[in-house]
């Protein structure tokens, strides 16, 4: 099974319902409950998400509801002095992004999955936005 990565902007479009690009990622997530992908998904993410869903007026137990589907079918990975030294090193022009890189490649992404497919001009693995990853 391919490990993917999704980026914070792919889980936040699925979380808010952000169209036009909610489908393409639920597409994403309905691949990986049937077995077809593994997505990693970093724990940061998980704070953003946060963050932002109560900004638009979720409440603690929506939020709670969403984030526990999510990560039942999703792997989490961590952020670590590795992965921190890691970006301090990179040249990624978006620190965060690099963050996730590295997060994502101690857990073995063969792939990264974003709509901010320029942000990861130094991966080393292939860079898909969710609409090209589904076709």
């Amino acid at each position: 099974m391919r490990k993917v990565f999704i980026d914070t902007n792919v889980l936040l479009d699925l979380l808010l319902e952000r169209e036009p690009w909610a489908k393409d990622a639920a597409v994403l997530f309905s691949m990986a409950d049937r077995k077809e992908v593994e997505i990693l998904c970093c724990s940061l993410s998980f704070s953003t998400a946060i963050y932002l869903m109560q900004r638009f007026k979720y409440t603690r137990s929506e939020i709670v509801a969403k984030l526990s589907v999510v990560k039942s079918i999703c792997t989490i990975t961590t952020v670590n002095e590795a992965v921190i030294d890691r970006m301090l090193q990179s040249e990624f022009g978006d620190l965060e992004d690099a963050i996730q890189y590295y997060s994502a490649l101690s857990f073995g992404a063969e792939a990264i999955i974003t709509r901010n497919v320029a942000d990861y001009s130094p991966s080393r693995i292939p860079v898909f936005t969710p609409k090209d990853f589904v076709k």
